[in-house]
């Protein structure tokens, strides 16, 4: 398969601003024993990003506006990092990482792992679906096929439930990753408007 990208990836304002990466090997202790620090991390995130907005008005709106904020990034971290890890191909050593930049006027939470080539065109042929169909309508069909027992692979509700309640923009990267031959890599990217957020000032 070749590199591609899908959506909102690499569109963020270009800005200097403040980041962190977490990353950890998934075959150094088995991807259930990890689920429980997801939110361990989400929440970290979540801590990070509220210490570098100042509360005085000029980004957040006082504490109402961090708390917002707070709350955005520790959910959309948890998410992506379930998502990742349920993509995940089990066999390799690629690391699963989630990546937050920060600049005056946009958050972007990234998640990356490893994935088949087959996984990755499921997966891509769900991304499309995203990009093409209204995402509520899109996340009522999956709540219903969730509910008549549908297969967790083919439904991606954290990712829709993002882009219905917090109005983020994502995108997607796939690439290959030599020397592991039928295995990409894909990062998925949600986009955070900080002047989109409630209790905070444009």
């Amino acid at each position: 398969m070749t590199n591609q990208t899908f959506g909102y990836y690499g569109q963020e304002p270009d800005g200097r601003g403040e980041y962190l990466t977490l990353a950890f090997s998934p075959l150094s202790a088995p991807l259930r024993s990890r689920w429980r620090n997801n939110g361990l991390s989400a929440d970290f995130l979540g801590d990070y990003v509220t210490t570098f907005l100042p509360a005085d008005g000029s980004t957040a709106s006082a504490e109402g506006g961090q708390k917002e904020i707070k709350h955005a990034v520790t959910y959309i971290a948890n998410e992506l990092l379930e998502n990742a890890m349920k993509y995940h191909e089990h066999s390799i050593d690629i690391p699963i990482g989630i990546h937050m930049d920060l600049t005056g006027t946009h958050i972007t939470v990234s998640a990356t792992n490893g994935i088949s080539d087959g996984q990755a065109q499921r997966y891509q042929n769900f991304v499309q679906d995203i990009l093409r169909e209204d995402a509520g309508e899109l996340l009522v069909r999956q709540l219903e096929e969730s509910a008549l027992g549908g297969g967790s692979t083919k439904s991606c509700l954290g990712l829709l439930t993002i882009i219905n309640d917090y109005g983020a923009r994502l995108g997607w990267r796939f690439e290959s990753h030599p020397p592991y031959q039928q295995i990409m890599t894909v990062t998925t990217s949600a986009v955070l408007s900080l002047s989109g957020l409630a209790g905070v000032s444009a």
